[in-house]
């Protein structure tokens, strides 16, 4: 059987949905029409589904779903609010983590700010040595 060749982008969000605990990864397209924006991925946690929609291919759908799974998290290793942009960090307000784990905008202003990025096929946290 042959393996598709996948992006680093496609493999660097396969990789972070599998280490986020993710039990499920479908990505997909609800069109034939390859101009239409129909692409969708979806990752099943236990208890929740987190869903991106519209995108113009697998890649982007793939690369959308990471960066949802990244938004407004906390970094399991330092514990601070994961920043994607260099900038400032986004949190939800009465947010659940994937995890079950309650979390506020107040919670996540006070851990501080933890610098994620995609390095070739692997997203990697600011922390990390």
């Amino acid at each position: 059987m042959n393996e598709p060749d996948l992006s680093d982008e496609e493999l660097a969000a396969v990789d972070l949905i599998g280490r986020t605990g993710a039990r499920n990864l479908e990505v997909d397209c609800l069109d034939d029409d390859p101009a239409i924006e129909g692409w969708y991925a979806h990752a099943q946690y236990s208890g929740t589904r987190v869903t991106v929609e519209k995108h113009a291919s697998a890649r982007a759908a793939l690369t959308a779903l990471a960066e949802r799974v990244l938004t407004g998290s906390q970094c399991f290793h330092c514990k601070g609010l994961v920043n994607l942009d260099g900038d400032a960090a986004f949190a939800y307000f009465h947010s659940t983590l994937l995890d079950g784990t309650k979390w506020d905008a107040e919670q996540a202003a006070a851990a501080g700010q933890c610098r994620w990025r995609r390095v070739g096929p692997r997203w990697v946290r600011g922390c990390e040595a």
